[in-house]
């Protein structure tokens, strides 16, 4: 199927107490660890381009959670998400809902997390606590 695949970043993916909780669990595997950041992304698939009323509507739908950016410090360490050939509940109830507010164009949206690091070098032992690897998958950080 031709179409477009869309990229819209979202809102801060942690909350303080699970950021907390992460960063002691990163810092038991690398000391250096000094920040953890993570910000959500969704990957829209559209059998075309949008036109410019309908990027608004998306992008409306997907504002949600802390509107307050945070500065990223650090270096990109992963983007997780669901695991190739699932689809995740979220998924299921963003499409309807895209679906419902008139948005036919819309096949398919996704969700992931990108997350930063500041203080150690990326590695696969930082990556791994960030994830549920039942249910989702770690790529690398920069991948779309």
């Amino acid at each position: 199927m031709s179409g477009t695949i869309l990229e819209l970043p979202g809102a801060d993916a942690l909350s303080d107490f699970r950021r907390e909780k992460l960063l002691a669990r990163l810092a038991a595997v690398d000391p250096a660890v000094t920040d953890l950041r993570a910000r959500f992304v969704h990957f829209c698939q559209l059998v075309r381009a949008p036109d410019p009323r309908e990027r608004d509507l998306l992008e409306t739908l997907l504002r949600y959670g802390s509107p307050t950016p945070f500065e990223i410090a650090g270096v990109p360490l992963a983007l997780t998400v669901p695991r190739p050939g699932t689809l995740s509940p979220w998924s299921s109830k963003a499409t309807d809902i895209a679906r419902n507010c008139g948005l036919g164009l819309v096949v398919r949206i996704e969700r992931g997390v990108r997350w930063w690091v500041a203080g150690a070098k990326p590695s696969a032992a930082l990556t791994t606590p960030l994830f549920d690897r039942m249910v989702e998958a770690a790529l690398a950080p920069d991948a779309d």
